[in-house]
């Protein structure tokens, strides 16, 4: 699942292995196993912090995402032993609707983004055989002046 939202992917691993009657650790140990990315290293942090029984606000708070921290503070409560699963299925619901969103918003931009080269590169070259005819008759006709 590579190129995938990694507070997606961390959401969908737990989710399986919810329902297949496993528990919110062994999904977050799965996820922890099996992936490489920089939020890995977030919740690998959180995680070890949550076993040692100490604060995991400082991972919190580190987050740039408020998906990230809602899912990690659901695990959280997950990991306590509250009900989780029907959090997790809405969550899935609105990380799909903010990633559509920015793709979105990403390929409305592209257009713009792909005006650059055309105008630097093509834009001259087009200029210099329009008006390339039109200046040397300029100057033929000065010369023969």
């Amino acid at each position: 699942m590579e190129s995938m939202n990694p507070a997606l992917l961390l959401l969908l691993t737990v989710k399986r292995h919810l329902e297949r009657s496993q528990s919110v650790k062994i999904g977050i140990t799965e996820y922890l196993r099996t992936e490489e990315t920089l939020f890995r290293d977030d919740v690998a942090t959180w995680f070890n912090l949550w076993q040692q029984g100490l604060e995991t606000e400082s991972i919190l708070k580190k987050q740039s995402s408020i998906y990230r921290n809602i899912l990690l503070q659901t695990l959280e409560r997950g990991l306590k032993g509250e009900p989780i699963y029907n959090f997790l299925v809405e969550l899935e619901i609105e990380i799909i609707k903010a990633c559509e969103h920015s793709l979105s918003q990403s390929l409305g931009r592209l257009p713009f983004i792909l005006l650059a080269p055309l105008l630097l590169f093509q834009l001259p070259a087009f200029l210099i055989l329009l008006f390339g005819p039109i200046l040397s008759r300029f100057l033929e006709a000065m010369g023969s002046n």
